[in-house]
């Protein structure tokens, strides 16, 4: 643990990891705020379902376009001045939506700029905070990292809830802004020497499905399911809509699980961890399906849940397409894999008038089926912790356990020698002393024969 303490220390001394480390908190603590505002005031103008799933469409659209305009834009005018963009784009983009209006085109044009102001710069974002980690111990920096930022998006969140509405845009329209003057100051050369590689040979690599699927299933099935938590469980469990608190509640479970499994991570290996956190929220859609009506459930859903979110939103946000893309460009990996994401989240508002329709159990189990056959192909997935690491960390593992050994073979040859040196003093102390007549007797001997 001290070792870890001690590259954490000498990451964050390091320039380049400074800039990264304010481009993710500043980003992540923003948006997931900003955007759950943005929701809010939808819901308070009482739209028409299909009014609400064209402006999540275009919403969504944007991200997803934009990404892949970023990308290519990075790539001609440099990573540092597209993400200075990025960020500028979204204090606009902010600060705009206290333009609140219940104008249709008004409101999708808001959307698509906040889809924009997001999606743009996401994947660059993402590949210059890998670029600046450490392999060895990539997983709990990141982990650290993104703890921090977790918890910083849960404050901000709460903040977002006891102030009104004109002040928690004006706040985070001012937190970006302060992003930006961070980041202008701590950037560093951001044109690293990669190889190209095209989106279709990315799909075409094995070991890039073998993750890539899984997650596609895992971000499906969650959003699939997230309408019911918002509808019948919680009214069942708590008489009110408290999702929002629950999702607080989460990032901050989220955000103990990245430490803990950013440290396994390095250790352990990726694929081992990821399995675990399939099997933790596969074993909690089972117990809801059998048990939707006990509190108990419920909440130790809630509780398997985050820790599984902890540990995919560090994994598959960070640290296996960084693995997998090695000297390759990343920004590419990261877009890809971040698509499930971003394309599933529109699964939500296209099955909220619905959920009143399925049974619990059935959708549970549903659940809890696919997301174990999810596990199948991580199972014959390669480890994607590099080589290089894992022989050096099983030479240090042998090494101390060498040192361990000579050290208790050193400790028992010590020890017996010490009791042997006192078992002869002892014997020594025991021999009886020669009486004063037997000394006269030896003298007279010696002096008359």
């Amino acid at each position: 643990m001290t070792k870890t303490i001690s590259s954490l220390h000498d990451a964050i001394r390091q320039r380049g990891f400074q800039a990264a480390l304010v481009l993710i908190f500043n980003s992540f603590s923003w948006y997931f705020p900003l955007f759950i505002l943005f929701t809010n005031q939808l819901n308070q103008l009482q739209l028409g379902y299909s009014q609400l799933i064209i402006i999540y469409g275009f919403h969504y659209a944007a991200v997803a376009s934009s990404a892949f305009l970023g990308n290519r834009l990075g790539e001609k005018i440099g990573r540092n001045k597209l993400l200075s963009i990025w960020i500028i784009l979204g204090v606009f983009s902010t600060a705009l939506l206290l333009l609140s209006s219940s104008n249709i085109p008004v409101i999708c044009a808001i959307s698509i700029l906040l889809g924009v102001s997001l999606g743009l710069g996401f994947p660059s974002c993402l590949a210059y905070f890998e670029d600046n980690l450490t392999s060895e111990r990539k997983g709990m920096i990141g982990g650290v990292t993104f703890a921090c930022t977790f918890v910083a998006i849960t404050i901000v969140g709460v903040l977002t809830t006891i102030t009104n509405f004109t002040t928690s845009i004006v706040g985070l329209s001012l937190w970006r802004l302060i992003g930006l003057l961070f980041f202008l100051f701590l950037k560093t050369d951001g044109n690293y020497t990669q190889t190209k590689v095209s989106y279709l040979n990315i799909f075409r690599e094995r070991s890039f499905l073998l993750y890539f699927v899984p997650w596609t299933i895992f971000c499906v099935i969650n959003f699939f399911q997230a309408p019911f938590f918002d509808t019948q469980l919680q009214r069942q469990y708590m008489d009110t809509n408290l999702s929002y608190m629950i999702s607080l509640g989460e990032f901050g479970i989220g955000a103990i699980s990245m430490v803990i499994g950013g440290y396994l991570s390095d250790k352990i290996g990726r694929k081992r961890l990821i399995i675990a956190a399939y099997a933790l929220v596969g074993v909690g859609y089972a117990l809801l399906s059998f048990a939707s009506s006990s509190k108990l459930v419920f909440y130790s859903y809630v509780l398997l849940d985050g820790i599984a979110w902890g540990i995919f939103f560090l994994m598959f946000f960070l640290i296996v397409w960084g693995d997998l893309a090695q000297t390759r460009i990343k920004n590419r990996y990261y877009l890809l894999g971040a698509m499930p994401f971003i394309l599933a989240t529109y699964i939500s508002p296209i099955v909220k008038p619905y959920v009143g329709k399925i049974p619990l159990f059935y959708a549970f189990s549903f659940a809890s089926f696919f997301l174990f056959l999810a596990v199948i192909p991580l199972m014959v997935a390669p480890e994607t912790l590099p080589e290089k690491v894992m022989k050096d960390q099983d030479l240090k593992s042998y090494a101390e356990k060498a040192i361990k050994q000579a050290q208790k073979e050193t400790g028992k040859i010590q020890k017996k020698n010490s009791a042997k040196a006192e078992k002869e003093n002892k014997k020594e102390k025991e021999e009886p002393e020669e009486p004063p007549e037997y000394e006269e007797a030896r003298k007279l001997a010696e002096k008359y024969y």
